[in-house]
């Protein structure tokens, strides 16, 4: 029984070979019950422990342990930090231990990738990165591979953390600057993705052009909120899980309570775009937000991904 380290996870993970496998697991049959989210006690500034297991017919099944501790940031600790378990769907035995805290981190980017091809203009050229987290450069790399994008806008409330990522790509081959007026980027993005931990919605519906995709990848708690409730009415709706969507999207929650949408505004989710495997962006002045909270067969497959090219090398 091997594990693999998330430096090696890095190594072996090519985007575009990822999202292959991704959309590959998703169009086969699969079973993914709804994780089970618990306090840890005593009570530790709100952190909790995921369990997210998921089953495919592809021959192994796994379960990701994900812990999330809220205040660790400010102590210089990760904030996520996880175990991925595969196992071989015959007789149970384990076959890898990955890093889940890097196939989280791969498989996020990769499943808004995917939503991307789908839902973004096919000309989409400015990407606006909403926080300074760890996921950001794997958010760069994910909507690069999928769109011809040559100008990324950062904004966190952090600024020295967003001068660092601008410094990070100073001799890069893309244009990466830090913005201070977030609604004015808003209204200049094609694609948006926003990776923070708010508690609070601050990203504002009024402040979007017409033909803006939204990639919401926080608030994946029913106590958290990026997009205000009146932002979810300007678009067509899509999430990487119904179901997981309608009990854990705080902002989504929040909208529908107020009555700005109706859980019936979901058009689909991930699944069914990859199935369908047609752009819904049928015009090109429209709304297309995507709403994720996490989905464990995204890490099935990463992991299924992974011991492929182990056993390939």
């Amino acid at each position: 029984m091997e594990f693999v380290s998330a430096q090696k996870i890095k190594r072996i993970i090519k985007i575009k070979s990822l999202i292959n496998e991704i959309e590959n697991t998703y169009r086969n049959d699969s079973f993914v019950p709804l994780r089970q989210v618990y306090n840890i006690i005593p009570q530790n500034n709100e952190a909790q422990m995921m369990v997210m297991p998921a089953f495919s017919i592809d021959g192994y099944y796994g379960v990701k342990l994900l812990n999330v501790f809220p205040n660790n940031p400010l102590v210089g600790l990760p904030r996520v930090k996880a175990l991925y378990v595969l196992y071989e769907q015959k007789n149970g035995e384990i076959k890898l231990i990955l890093d889940g805290t890097e196939i989280t981190k791969q498989r996020t980017a990769a499943m808004s990738a995917i939503a991307s091809k789908f839902l973004s203009k096919i000309n989409s050229k400015t990407l606006l990165i909403i926080g300074t987290g760890a996921l950001v450069s794997y958010m760069i790399n994910a909507h690069c591979s999928v769109r011809p994008i040559d100008n990324i806008l950062i904004w966190g409330r952090n600024i020295s953390k967003v001068k660092n990522i601008v410094k990070i790509y100073k001799n890069s081959n893309l244009k990466v600057s830090a913005i201070d007026s977030l609604e004015e980027a808003c209204g200049i993005a094609d694609i948006i993705t926003s990776v923070t931990s708010a508690k609070k919605e601050f990203i504002k519906g009024s402040w979007f052009n017409n033909s803006v995709h939204i990639d919401l990848l926080g608030a994946h708690t029913r106590d958290m909120a990026e997009l205000d409730p009146y932002g979810f009415s300007l678009g067509e709706i899509y999430v990487d899980d119904k179901e997981g969507a309608l009990v854990e999207a705080g902002d989504l929650m929040q909208s529908i309570k107020l009555g700005y949408i109706s859980k019936n505004d979901i058009k689909a989710d991930i699944k069914q775009l990859i199935i369908s495997n047609d752009l819904k962006r049928d015009k090109k002045d429209k709304v297309t937000i995507y709403k994720s909270v996490g989905h464990a067969l995204s890490d099935l497959a990463t992991a299924n991904y992974i011991h492929k090219v182990l056993n390939l090398s």
